[in-house]
């Protein structure tokens, strides 16, 4: 390991340094986003391929529904419990740095911006295995779950990239900023805010005082 921890807030311009000595290493750690479209939609065709005939249509829908509702709600809790939780020191610094506090320190770092598949793998394996294996259930609840990390994925990397014009796309950008350069403690729903609602941590704005009332 080659890399250093900054100081906590640091905004750094540019891409971020290598997090392991190991190019290939490196790379397992952060991917590109075309490496983790070619990882997961394959997954997703495949659990629609085999859930076929297993239920109607409208049903298979529903549990794809379910698996996304519940991806949804990993992206609120994962964010906020696993990758907020910032040990002082030792090697509990180090996996918060590697997974989420590379990302706050290079926001426009693509790799960095995309989930690591350290976290990614477990969460879209499991939910297949959950659902499909041990639940019984129609694997679309998988495909469903998995499509909803690929594009909360996707969305995340355009929020950070991108300079949206249509007047939702600009709140939720403007959101999910305030998370990363205003306040750190809310602000967890990424592709689902309303769970911040739900939840108690919804950035709000700021109270402005009109400029004619200012000295009255």
């Amino acid at each position: 390991m080659n890399a250093t921890m900054s100081s906590k807030g640091a905004i750094q311009r540019g891409n971020s340094p290598p997090a392991f000595a190991s190019p290939l290493l490196d790379h397992i750690v952060h991917v590109r986003p075309i490496t983790t479209v070619v990882m997961y939609a394959p997954a997703i065709v495949a659990g629609v391929w085999f859930a076929l005939g297993q239920a109607g249509g409208w049903a298979l829908a529903g549990w794809a529904s379910a698996g996304y509702v519940a991806w949804t709600l990993s992206e609120y809790w994962g964010h906020r419990i696993v990758l907020h939780y910032e040990p002082a020191q030792g090697f509990g610094a180090r996996l918060h740095w590697l997974l989420h506090g590379m990302h706050h320190e290079y926001p426009q770092d693509v790799r960095c911006s995309i989930l690591s598949p350290l976290l990614s793998i477990p969460m879209v394996a499991g939910a297949f295995y959950l659902s499909s294996g041990l639940g019984g259930l129609p694997p679309t609840v998988g495909a469903g779950y998995a499509f909803g990390y690929l594009t909360y994925d996707l969305f995340h990397l355009y929020l950070h990239q991108a300079r949206p014009k249509n007047r939702l796309l600009r709140r939720l950008r403007e959101l999910h900023m305030r998370h990363h350069f205003r306040d750190d403690t809310r602000g967890f729903g990424i592709s689902a805010p309303y769970w911040d609602e739900v939840f108690g941590t919804s950035i709000t704005r700021p109270h402005r005082t009109p400029a004619s009332t200012v000295g009255a």
